[in-house]
């Protein structure tokens, strides 16, 4: 990936509950897992987390704009459950 796809990517973390409760959103609302046994984001239990153990995750600004991530990303912000982080964060946290 070049350096020029980062200006495109948005940066969470949140608890590993709400992590996963959004996981099985979306995975329900795209229908996976399907025929093959994937999932629109990475499992709590293999994703990369910041010093306090809450999970953090990097997805194009696309993924935002899909139907059901459009809807529930906002919600989630708002309530505090998810909090958007800068790049630097993210990877000084999966660097550590």
């Amino acid at each position: 990936m070049g350096d020029h796809d980062h200006m495109s990517q948005r940066f969470f973390r949140s608890s590993e509950e709400v992590y996963e409760q959004a996981r099985a959103t979306l995975d329900a609302a795209w229908g996976h897992p399907g025929p093959v046994a994937i999932t629109c984001i990475e499992p709590a239990a293999t994703a990369p987390r910041d010093a306090e153990g809450r999970v953090l995750l990097a997805v194009d600004v696309e993924f935002c704009n899909y139907s059901t991530a459009k809807d529930l990303l906002p919600q989630l912000l708002a309530n505090g459950l998810v909090e958007e982080v800068t790049e630097g964060d993210y990877s000084q946290a999966v660097r550590a």
